[in-house]
This record gives C-alpha cells, structure tokens and sequence, in this order.
C-alpha cells in the first residue's frame, strides 16, 4: 500500500526588496505619477481661471450702469451668477423704461440660462409683475402660481401669494383671496407679509 503524498511547502517569498521592485516596475510608477501630476496641474488651472473669471465679472458687475453694460457683462461671463444678476438688472431696467415686452421676453429666457442661479424665483415673479402691468391678469395669475408652488421656500412665495388674492379679489373671488391670505398668516407667521395679509383678510370680511 502506498503512502500517502507528502503536502508540497510553497516556497517561501524573499524579503521585499525596494530598490528591486522600482528597477522592475519603474516605468509604470513614472507613467502613473505624471498623469496624476497633470490631473493635478489641470485642476488647479482650471480653479484658478473659473476664480479670474468670477472676479471679473464681479468687478464689471459693481461698475455696470447702462444697459450696454449689463449686455456686455452678460456676453463676456454667460455662465456666471454676475452674468445672472446683471440678467435681471437689465429687465428691471427695461421695465422701468416702460419696455414691459422686451423685459419680459429676456425674463422667460432666464430659467433655461441659469437654472441655478438663487434668483431664479425672483425672476418668475418679475415676469408676474410684467404681465399684471400688461393688464394681462390670467397669465400673471398663473405665473404667480408656478412661484409659490415651484419656489414654496423661496423669498418670493409670499409675495407670489398675496399677488395672486389681489388679482383673485379684483376679480371678485373674495373667497378664494381670503383662503390665500389664511395660507400666508399661517405659513409666513414671522414674515412682516404675514401682517399685510392678516389686515386684507379681514378688510373682505367687512
């Protein structure tokens, strides 16, 4: 009967050696290492331009009073907030001018330049406001709604709100304005809209 095998003993590593794994694999750690030293160098490029750019159109937003300013300002930084702010000067500044078409239609071009922009409720509320001097109260009313449904946390809500029992009670829906002004008390209790709305719920019910 023949024995049984002998296990076989794995050979045994020699000691790690560095300066042996560097001569081997040498070319592939300098490889590695250079392209992460150009991911680095890249991203510290592109840092330091988006931060340039950030302070010029920051400088050339502080400096900005004409309208051919703020287009200026809007053609040479597009993706910036500076380009955003100066969006909306320029519609304010329109509208002021009495151009209510023209500021209305840069307007509704802001949501898709900048979706992100923190104004971005503000803007739809300007538009609001545009249509409402139109004398074009549906539209205005259904764009006050999209703010304070779209935008309910925003500065904007309140305001969007108490827009929309105006035009409701100027319409003669009393019932439906006071709802309106009910939801501001109770919503917006520590916003000074919330006194404004408490004042014109009760002047319906008189």
């Amino acid at each position: 009967m023949s024995s049984p095998a002998e296990p076989i003993t794995p050979p045994i590593d020699p000691e790690f050696d560095p300066l042996a794994f560097w001569i081997q694999h040498r070319t592939k750690i300098l490889l590695f290492t250079g392209i992460f030293l150009v991911a680095v160098a890249s991203y510290g490029v592109a840092e330091w331009t988006r931060g340039k750019t950030l302070a010029g159109a920051q400088r050339l937003l502080g400096s900005a009073k004409t309208a051919d300013d703020y287009r200026k300002l809007i053609a040479e930084y597009p993706t910036t907030n500076a380009a955003g702010n100066a969006h909306l000067l320029l519609a304010e500044q329109l509208r002021k001018e009495g151009k209510l078409d023209e500021a209305s239609a840069l307007l509704r071009t802001f949501p898709a330049k900048y979706p992100e922009h923190p104004l971005l409720s503000g803007a739809w509320t300007s538009l609001a406001a545009n249509l409402e001097a139109q004398g074009k109260a549906d539209e205005a009313l259904a764009t006050y709604q999209k703010v304070s449904t779209s935008y309910g946390a925003s500065f904007s809500a309140p305001i969007a709100l108490m827009a929309q029992a105006r035009l409701l009670k100027a319409n003669g829906k009393t019932e439906e304005a006071g709802r309106i002004y009910e939801q501001v008390i109770a919503r917006f209790a520590d916003n000074i809209v919330a006194q404004q709305a408490t004042y014109e719920n009760r002047q319906l019910k008189k």
